[in-house]
């Protein structure tokens, strides 16, 4: 089985390419992707070469932490799964380029266990859904935050849920003048 994919092959060089997936085993499903998000920190990072070495990362590499799909095939152990729309945290599933995050292909092989089920009336925003588990988590347990370092996407919504629950408005501050702005309340 192949698939179309998104691949950075070096530093500034990007190509959409067809891909061998690996096979599927008896307890992984393959989920056509219909959505998938890219960080615009570590893939800019990979994008631009200024990337730290890290375990798992190198080039080619399908980008995409993660992704929102329906699966149409599963191994004989999930075949009741068959049709479930579902979120997925990124797939490792390519014969010739590393997929740390991977979701940005047009079909996945993923073990069963990372597809999670979500309302397919999420649409294209149910790639957030890893984003506000993070934050959620991050200020699960604790004070609320009085300060907030980065002011792009998880740190506005670090700032809206920490309001949600009735605090204060924490100060965001970011270090770029280009995300300092555009968000109010």
């Amino acid at each position: 089985m192949d698939a179309l994919a998104v691949i950075v092959d070096a530093p500034r060089r990007l190509a959409l390419r067809t891909l061998s997936l690996t096979d599927p085993g008896p307890s992984d499903v393959v989920i056509e992707t219909h959505w998938s998000g890219i960080s615009s920190g570590t893939e800019k990072l990979l994008w631009t070469g200024a990337m730290p070495r890290f375990p798992g990362m190198g080039y080619p590499l399908v980008p995409g932490y993660e992704s929102v799909g329906r699966i149409i095939d599963a191994g004989a152990d999930v075949t009741g799964r068959i049709g479930d729309w579902v979120f997925i945290p990124g797939a490792n599933c390519y014969t010739e380029a590393r997929g740390l995050f991977g979701g940005t292909a047009q079909r996945l092989v993923v073990p069963s266990t990372r597809a999670f089920p979500i309302s397919e009336a999420l649409g294209v925003e149910g790639v957030l859904f890893a984003l506000a588990a993070t934050a959620r988590h991050a200020l699960a347990g604790g004070d609320p935050p009085d300060l907030i370092v980065g002011h792009g996407v998880l740190g506005r919504l670090l700032a809206r849920l920490t309001i949600a629950t009735g605090a204060p408005a924490p100060m965001v501050w970011d270090n770029q003048a280009c995300r300092r702005t555009g968000a109010q309340g």
